[in-house]
This record gives C-alpha cells, structure tokens and sequence, in this order.
C-alpha cells in the first residue's frame, strides 16, 4: 500500500510539471499513392481554431487539397477538401500550404489529396484536435477594449438621460428644470444597474474562462505499483465515447502500449518495454517486468492508442533503488529492452554488439526550437559497411525523444510523430468496421501487427521532427541487428531564437 500511495503521489506531481509531453506539431513523412510527401500539421492552441498544414511533394504533382475529417462523422460526413496554394519549391520539390478549422475536441485526420502525373492519390494523418493553452491578450488591444467599454457605458446613461428627458418633449418645446430633474434621476439610477450588467458579465466571463482552463489538454496520470520486479500498469481516466462508454484500446506494432522509462535529471537510462494485458476489460490493466535500470527516480511515459485514433501519452514516476541494481532480468514481452550509460556528445556511437550509430542533423548546423528538421541514422557494421538491419516492431528503427528535466517527451518513426494503428483505425471506421455495440472490431488490419523478422532494405533512416522548446535533449534511437536490440545514445543541444514558422 505505501509503493502505491507513493507511486500515485508522484504521479499527480508529474502530470502537473508535465504539461508539454508530447509532439506539439505532427509530422509525417510517407507515400501517398506514388508520390513522396512529407506533411506538417501545426494544431491550433484552442479549439475551435485554425490548423496550419505544409505538404513537401516531389516536382511532378500538380495540386494538393487538404480537408479534416473528424471521427464521429467520419470521410462521408466530411466538408469539401480546399485546395493548398503551392509555394516556392525547394530543392527540386514543390511545398504547399492551407488552413483547416478544427471546431471539435477529439480525433481528426487531415485528408491530404495529391493530384500529378500519375493520377490522383491520398493518404490520412492523424491528429489530436486539443487545447493546449490560452492566448494572451495582448496590454494595446486590453487598453483599447476597456476604453471603448467605458465609452459604451457612457453612451448608455446617454441614451437613458435622453429617453428620460428630450424624447418625451413636444416638437419645437425646450426642457423645464423639473424635466431636466426628472432625466438625471433615471440616468443617475441606469449607472448602478449598468455596474450590476457589468459585475455579472464578468463573472460569467470568468466561469466560461474556468470551464475552458478545466477543458486544457495535459497528460493523464498512470497508476504504478511494483510487486517485486512486476510492474502493474493503469490507466487512471478514460476517455468516453457516446452513449458514454469508454473508448477501448487498441494495439499500435502489436502491443497495446509503449511503456518508456527515463533516469530523470541525466537521461542516462532508458527502458521500452510493452506491458501486456490483464483481463478482458476495455481499458484494461497491465503488466511488465523492470528491467535491472540504475537506481534513481524515472520518468515514465505510455503511448496508447484509442479505437476512436486519439493518440497520447499518459504519465508517472517510478523510483528504482540500488537493490534492482545487477540482478538478472527475464523479459515479460520478447520486444522489451533496456540501455544504460552515457550519451554521446558527438555524432557517433558504438553500439553493443561492436557496429557504430551514426546521426545528421539536416539541415545542419545549431538546432532552433520550433524548426523543422530531419535526424538522419545510419549504422554500419564493426568493418565499417553498411549493417544488415531487421526491421524492430514492424520499422526499421524507433526514436525517442527527451529532455533532460522531462517536460518533453516523443515518441518518434520513420514516418514522423503519427502512428500508423491511428491510420488504420480511421479507415476501418469508414469501412464500417464495428460491432453491433459501436466497437471497432480489432482485426489484423487495424492493429498493424507487423512481422519483426524482415530484413530492412537500408541502413540509412530519417525521422522528422522539430524541438518543440530550446534546452538539452536526450535522442534513443533503437534498430535491431542479428536478432539483438540495439540502442543508441545522444546529447541534442537545442537554441531558442527559431525563424518564423511558415
């Protein structure tokens, strides 16, 4: 009962100083059709509000149309798609961009329709449609608004003390003093009235901007407690559905969550592992085994993926004292692994079985909080050639993302910040692909269960990203190679003073 009370205090502590886990832009980089695209969605920080979409595209496409599609109405229910106006190419590519209203909470995907040489084509990107803060007013427009207040209150005792006074006069007739009297104590009474109109709009000002502060996204709690080295994993909340049932889960590469443990303060230790379900409940528990990490306190992060394509990631704390320390370890999940030690200050790491992990940043040179950029990876074998990689949890590699004091964290792929489950739910849901309650039916199809045997085809891979805020970051970066699990290490050094955003 203490590990538990424990391990939920820390959570609490660890939702509230965690309130930027997570991308807060969506990247993906993939097909649509024939073409290469890579698609950029910057959410609005308030709903309803305006999404900004960057499509990169290859030089034969012609045109691109963007439109949201919003989970309960699915493709059908959809508004028409508006056309991306293009934008100076770069590099021998071709970049459009658009706007798109999000005007609920909840799941969307950006429906981004290519049009080129080769016929029409479309692929979806998954996005979260959630507040995230409130926009500041700025003191011009506070002082500007309250002297036309004042001005308006002004124009009302006005009217009153005319409608009181002149209105009631026969054409050609001037005021009497006991007229002029009689204008001044009605215009005299409008002004506390006016006052109480004004005291309860401002309440009711401040009960709607409590409501929406209530309404602002942050990371669920987990619940944790440790039987030994089992650990129990659940979640504390659910997202409900109408007619107010929970939102069930469903598996993302095969598991039904990325359980992410970081050494909190360094970043010098990372576990992935996959806990497994306990029970046949829709949010159900879950269960893992800890691997032998250094002592210390551990940020924890799981990714979960609902039926309805909402992605997030919930949050935790664990402490893990020297007795777990060097003693063996038998994996619940045969994908879990572990990595312990210092990151690597440059651009280049030897990894356990002997092969080296190279990284590039592109473009080079300092990385700006807020640009976008590509980390590029590369792997060559202990002779220095290219190494036979297998493809790990479906891909050829995963990343990971965070900042050393924990307020960042990201999961990332080969095809950007989004999961392909999300995708695949969207269109099983198009398909019609539910049971007569309204739950998505699971099958192979929408929970991308890939085969982590397939050779990968390249030993060179790209994950698209922008640092979501300046400081110092830790990149994972795990690939498997002869069967082994192979994780590497890097120190990131990210700037402020970002160029505009397009």
């Amino acid at each position: 009962m203490r590990r538990v009370l424990h391990g939920f205090m820390a959570v609490i502590t660890a939702v509230v100083l965690s309130a930027h886990v997570g991308s807060p832009d969506v990247f993906f980089s993939g097909k649509a059709g024939p073409y290469d695209l890579r698609v950029v969605i910057r959410p609005p920080e308030v709903v309803p509000g305006v999404a900004r979409v960057t499509v990169r595209t290859s030089a034969d496409v012609q045109r691109v149309s963007i439109r949201p599609v919003y989970w309960r109405a699915g493709s059908r229910g959809a508004p028409t798609a508006d056309e991306a106006r293009r934008l100076d190419g770069d590099g021998g590519g071709q970049t459009f961009a658009g706007s798109l209203w999000l005007m609920a909470r909840g799941a969307y995907t950006v429906d981004v329709i290519v049009e080129g040489a080769q016929g029409a084509a479309n692929v979806q990107v998954p996005v979260a449609s959630v507040a995230t803060g409130q926009l500041e007013m700025s003191p011009v427009l506070g002082v500007l608004l309250l002297a036309l207040g004042l001005m308006l209150c002004a124009g009302l005792v006005t009217i009153v003390y005319k409608g009181a006074g002149e209105s009631l006069l026969e054409v050609g007739r001037s005021l009497d003093p006991a007229r002029v009297r009689a204008a001044r104590r009605v215009a005299a009474i409008s002004i506390p009235i006016i006052a109480l109109a004004l005291v309860g709009g401002a309440r009711w000002w401040r009960a709607v901007d409590a409501d929406y502060e209530r309404s602002i996204y942050r990371p669920s709690p987990l619940v944790l407690w440790r039987e030994g080295d089992t650990l129990r994993v659940a979640l504390s909340d659910t997202i409900w559905q109408p007619p107010g049932r929970p939102s069930m889960l469903i598996p993302d590469h095969g598991k039904m969550m990325h359980l992410f443990l970081v050494r909190a303060g360094d970043a010098t230790a990372l576990a992935h592992l996959h806990p497994q379900p306990v029970g046949q409940a829709l949010i159900p528990a879950m269960t893992t085994r800890v691997p032998p990490l250094p002592p210390g306190d551990y940020h924890v992060y799981g990714d979960v993926v609902h039926e309805t394509g909402f992605e997030r990631t919930l949050v935790g704390r664990l402490a893990i004292d020297s007795a777990d320390w060097a003693r063996r370890w038998t994996p619940l999940d045969p994908d879990d692994a572990w990595f312990a030690g210092a990151a690597s200050r440059d651009r280049a790491m030897r990894l356990a079985d002997g092969s080296e992990m190279r990284i590039a940043i592109i473009p080079n040179g300092a990385i700006h909080a807020g640009r976008e950029q590509s980390i590029r990876v590369s792997v060559l074998d202990p002779a220095g050639n290219a190494a036979a990689l297998e493809t790990y949890l479906g891909m050829v590699a995963h990343g990971v993302v965070v900042r050393t004091d924990g307020e960042v964290y990201v999961h990332l792929h080969p095809m950007g910040t989004v999961t392909t489950a999300a995708q695949q739910a969207f269109a099983a849901r198009d398909r019609g692909d539910t049971t007569e309650a309204g739950i998505l039916r699971a099958t192979e199809h929408a929970t991308h269960a890939m085969s982590s045997a397939a050779p990968a085809s390249d030993a060179v891979v790209e994950f698209p990203y922008a640092f979501p805020k300046p400081g110092s970051y830790r990149l994972f970066v795990q690939v498997k190679r002869g069967g082994r699990i192979l994780t590497g290490a890097f120190a990131i050094p990210v700037v402020d003073s970002a160029p505009a955003r397009p």
